[in-house]
Formats: structure tokens, C-alpha cells, sequence
């Protein structure tokens, strides 16, 4: 009877350990299937109009209007997604939301609606979760390394290319780096030192990294 008893105990604790471990892996594979999600989310819906638009353009001001894949320009058709970000040195790539609010960031990057938008003249910040159980985000922001190349595609399919120009550390409350300015600015913030802190890396447009160089 006692032994009986013991390999029932031992059976709940194995079954409860198993279940514990399991919770970990089903948040993860459960975010990055509603990031997949909402990056394919029109997909269906989307009109090809490469033939329509021709050859891609370049723009005066630079930047380059893309021949963006079909699944690019199906996450740049939902309402609430205004752009793409991709880190090759980092192997990540996430629509980008307006808002950095829990909503926005539980399943992609938030863009802080009080700074410049993407490609514009000003300070535009980006927010993403470190350690997040729904996806990898901004959880290995720190390995990134001084020029190491962001990518920014616009609504319009525009793409605005960065090189990191600087990483550090601030405080919670040190809200300078979101400071607006009279150049365009990329600011990639994140959580460091359990939470407690800021990364922060800094980007300029990637046709001024090299100025002043020769």
C-alpha cells in the first residue's frame, strides 16, 4: 500500500514537473505564432501592385523606395502596423506598432508616438522587450555592436538604412535620450540589469555614418 502510495506521489511530481517546464515553451511558440500572425494578417487581402508601380524609384531624399516581397507589403497593410525593423547582426526582424503600450510590445516593436516618425527629421524611438516569454524582440540588443546596420521600411515601402553609432546604459527615468533634435535620429531602447535600467543604442542614417571620416 505505502509503496503504491510513493509511486503515485512520484507520478503527480513528475506529471507537475513536466507541466512547469512546459509553460516557458508554450508562451514562446504562442508569441511568435501571433507575431507571424499579425505580420501575415493581409496577406490575402493585398493587391499586387508591383506592375503598377513600376521599376523602384529613388527618392530626393535619399532613401530608396524598395521592390518589397508580397509579405512585406501584407505586414505594412495592417492598420496599426507602421513599418518594419530588421537587425540581420542580430537575426530578428518585427513589424513595428504605433504605441509602446503593453498592447503593441506583447507581440512586436512599439514606436513612442510623442517622437519623430520613421525617416524623419527629429529623434525616432523604438521600444522592445527583453526577455519577453512571447518572442525574442530586443532581448539581445546589447551584443549589437558600433556599426552594425538597422533597417527601417516605411508605410510607403521606403527603406531607411542606420548604422549603430553608440550603446549605454541609463536609468529609468532618464528620459533625455528620447529628446527630439534637428537631425534624424534612430534611439532603440530596452531593458537592462533585470529591469531595473535602460539600454539605449544609437543610430544615424546610414549615408552620414561615414562624414567626417576621410
Amino acid at each position: 500500500m505505502k509503496n503504491r502510495l510513493r509511486k503515485c506521489i512520484a507520478g503527480v511530481c513528475i506529471v507537475f514537473g513536466i507541466a512547469v517546464m512546459a509553460v516557458p515553451f508554450y508562451y514562446h511558440f504562442h508569441g511568435a505564432n501571433e507575431t507571424d500572425k499579425l505580420m501575415e494578417q493581409f496577406e490575402k487581402t493585398l493587391e499586387d501592385t508591383e506592375h503598377e508601380t513600376g521599376e523602384p524609384e529613388t527618392k530626393e531624399s535619399g532613401k530608396k523606395q524598395t521592390g518589397i516581397s508580397k509579405k512585406d507589403k501584407a505586414i505594412l497593410s495592417g492598420e496599426n502596423v507602421i513599418g518594419i525593423i530588421e537587425i540581420k547582426a542580430l537575426d530578428i526582424k518585427y513589424p513595428v506598432l504605433e504605441g509602446a503600450g503593453t498592447e503593441q510590445m506583447r507581440y512586436a516593436i512599439g514606436h513612442m508616438e510623442e517622437t519623430a516618425g520613421i525617416g524623419e527629421m527629429g529623434n525616432c524611438v523604438l521600444c522592445g522587450h527583453n526577455g519577453s516569454r512571447n518572442g525574442i524582440f530586443f532581448t539581445h540588443l546589447n551584443q549589437i555592436e558600433a556599426g552594425d546596420e538597422v533597417k527601417l521600411t516605411d508605410k510607403k515601402g521606403e527603406l531607411h538604412r542606420y548604422a549603430v553609432s553608440d550603446t549605454f546604459i541609463v536609468g529609468p527615468y532618464d528620459n533625455y535620450v528620447k529628446k527630439q533634435t534637428g537631425e534624424e535620429i534612430l534611439t532603440l531602447i530596452t531593458c537592462a540589469e533585470r529591469g531595473t535600467k535602460r539600454f539605449i543604442c544609437k543610430c544615424v542614417p546610414i549615408e552620414k555614418a561615414g562624414e567626417g571620416d576621410e
